[in-house]
C-alpha cells in the first residue's frame, strides 16, 4: 500500500461553491464522487448567496480516514500522476483567496503534513505538479512559496 506524499493545493475557478455543488459538478462530468479531498469555503455557497461566517470554513469531500495508506476508496481526482499519492484541497474562488481562507489552508496543510509525516516540499499548488505544468495551469492562483513559508512559521 502507498503513503499520502503529497498535499496539492487548487482553486474552483468559479466565484462560489461548496463541497456539495462541487460534488454535482465532479458527478456530472462522470466521476464517481468529489475529486478533492477537502474544500476551503469563500462564504459565497450559491451563487447570490452569500453566507459570509461561512468564509474560511473547510469541508470534507472525498472519504480520507486516519490510516497512513493509501486504500482506493480515498484516491483523489485532482492531479493528473498524483491522486494516488496525494491529498486534494481546493480553495473556492477564482483570481483570490480571502484572509480567511489563507489561513485555513495554511492550519489545514499543517494538520494533515502532522498527521501523514508530509514534508513541507511536497505541499504544492496545482501548477508546480508536471501534469499541471504541461497543462499552463496557474492553479492555485496564489504563491506556493508564501503558504509553504507561513506553513513552517
Amino acid at each position: 500500500m502507498k503513503n499520502f506524499e503529497y498535499i496539492v493545493v487548487h482553486i474552483s475557478d468559479s466565484f462560489w461553491g461548496c463541497a456539495r455543488e462541487v460534488r454535482k459538478w465532479h458527478l456530472a462530468k462522470g466521476w464517481r464522487d468529489i475529486g478533492y479531498h477537502f474544500i476551503v469555503l469563500n462564504g459565497i455557497i450559491l451563487p447570490n448567496f452569500p453566507l459570509t461566517p461561512l468564509n474560511g470554513s473547510i469541508e470534507v469531500g472525498r472519504y480520507l480516514d486516519a490510516n497512513f495508506t493509501v486504500e482506493e476508496n480515498e484516491i483523489g481526482a485532482h492531479t493528473l500522476g498524483y491522486n494516488d499519492k496525494s491529498i486534494g484541497i481546493c480553495v473556492i474562488g477564482k483570481e483570490n483567496w480571502t484572509v480567511s481562507q489563507e489561513v485555513s489552508v495554511i492550519y489545514l496543510c499543517r494538520t494533515l503534513m502532522k498527521w501523514f509525516n508530509i514534508p513541507v516540499q511536497n505541499v504544492l499548488g496545482h501548477c508546480e505538479t508536471k501534469s499541471g505544468k504541461k497543462q499552463g495551469k496557474t492553479c492555485p492562483n496564489y504563491p506556493m512559496d508564501v503558504i509553504r513559508a507561513k506553513i513552517i512559521e
